[in-house]
């Protein structure tokens, strides 16, 4: 594993972002793993949304990828990302500070377009997006 996917990241995949597809579809599926986190934020939305259709389309993307679980390690290192940008006046959401944490803690880079990740030290940040 190489990649960690971030939300952001797998919803333009589904909306058909033809930069994210193309990136996404150049790796083997070993290559690229996603969030416990990420696969409870589009569960939410597939559930919010009551499709049908976008969840066989989360289901498909799902499917091949590793799921990375939220572990011990992952939540130390969540913590101490967190805390170091509310130090710095930076206000993470849970979430993003989680996959952070996680991206920190399996030594991968973290395919997101948002750029607050960008600011957590020591973190490798990619954007398929453009």
């Amino acid at each position: 594993m190489r990649f960690l996917l971030d939300t952001n990241t797998v919803s333009d995949y589904l909306r058909g972002n033809a930069q994210v597809v193309k990136r996404i579809q150049a790796h083997l599926p070993r290559d690229l793993a996603i969030s416990a986190v990420t696969v409870m934020e589009l569960r939410y939305g597939g559930a919010r949304r009551r499709s049908a259709r976008l969840t066989a389309a989360i289901d498909a993307v799902l499917g091949p990828l590793t799921v990375l679980p939220f572990d011990a390690v992952a939540a130390e290192r969540a913590g101490v990302v967190r805390a170091a940008l509310e130090a710095r006046g930076v206000a993470p959401g849970l979430a993003d500070s989680q996959i952070a944490g996680q991206a920190l803690a399996a030594g991968v880079t973290l395919v997101s377009s948002d750029s607050a990740f960008r600011r957590v030290p020591g973190l490798t940040v990619r954007n398929w997006s453009k």
